[in-house]
């Protein structure tokens, strides 16, 4: 039964992430659809008790923050290195929570447990997994992910220096909103 669940997620989420980047040949890539299946993206939790604490929770709010990261650059006129930048940033921005969390069945309910343990370089590893597993990014993505939990992000030197970037490129600050409002919507 629970197996059937997370096999059916899988399957749905798929067909959604095609969807949505189906223009772009090296993001549905035989090679890269394989790595996120292994990777479980399509069905970890984003986080233990908090926001996308279900099957494809990670994947749920990787969508909306993309959804909400077109709607600014449509609305708010961002420019982009190369068209599909707002995609690689909102869907792989959390890609090492893939595989930090997981669900186990224990006497037949689904639990959320710590696969690998977590990195304190979120950013930078979810940087790394991409580069290795999926596309080379450009510059400005890496900023962009690599600036995206704003606050919650780190120590004074990483604070200011984000304040300099995000006044020189608009896409950091927001990629960095459209992360904390899908949080905040509980996604």
């Amino acid at each position: 039964m629970c197996e059937e669940l997370l096999k059916a997620a899988t399957e749905e989420n798929i067909k959604k992430y095609c969807k949505l980047v189906g223009k772009f040949p090296d993001l549905v890539s035989k090679k890269v659809l394989d790595y996120l299946i292994g990777a479980d993206y399509f069905t970890a939790p984003s986080s233990f008790k908090y926001h996308g604490n279900w099957v494809g929770g990670n994947f749920d709010h990787s969508m909306k923050v993309t959804e909400l990261l077109l709607e600014y650059t449509e609305n708010e006129h961002l420019k982009w290195d190369r068209e599909e930048s707002p995609y690689i940033i909102g869907l792989f921005h959390d890609l090492c929570k893939s595989d930090q969390r997981r669900f186990i069945f224990n006497d037949g309910e689904m639990v959320i447990v710590s696969g690998n343990s977590p990195d304190r370089r979120h950013s930078e590893k979810s940087i790394e997994l991409i580069e290795r597993n999926i596309i080379c990014m450009t510059v400005e993505e890496k900023l962009c992910i690599y600036y995206h939990m704003g606050e919650y992000g780190g120590d004074d030197e990483y604070q200011a220096l984000m304040a300099k970037l995000m006044e020189k490129n608009r896409n950091i600050k927001y990629t960095q909103m459209a992360d904390t409002a899908a949080a905040k919507m509980g996604i």
